[in-house]
């Protein structure tokens, strides 16, 4: 069975915290940019803060919103409006997660 990128995103999405950040770091770790580079530590930032970076979360309100937004779209009850909104937020969602995820690998290369 061959699963588009909405599917794996959706079960991606599914994971607990931990396990999505996980992905994302092992995923960013394995994947390089187009240009053919290794991925890039983040660089001229202290450990405090990408340890900071790597404990983010999304802003509360935007959370609580992006939850309200998925119980509507479960319950087939989102308007464009919304749709366009949720997508946004997930948007933000996923770049947070990015961020973690370069914070973590940036440190495990300080580790190393």
């Amino acid at each position: 069975m061959l699963l588009d990128f909405q599917q794996v995103l959706t079960a991606a999405r599914q994971l607990p915290r931990p396990s999505q950040v996980e992905l994302v770091s092992t995923l960013l770790k394995e994947t390089t940019p187009g240009n053919g580079e290794p991925l890039q530590p983040l660089v001229g930032l202290s450990e405090a803060e990408l340890r900071a970076l790597a404990e983010s979360v999304l802003a509360s309100r935007h959370a609580r919103r992006l939850r309200q937004l998925l119980r509507l779209n479960r319950d087939a009850k989102l308007t464009r409006a919304h749709k366009a909104e949720l997508d946004a937020l997930l948007e933000e969602s996923d770049r947070v997660a990015i961020l973690k995820a370069k914070a973590d690998y940036t440190l495990s290369l300080y580790a190393a």
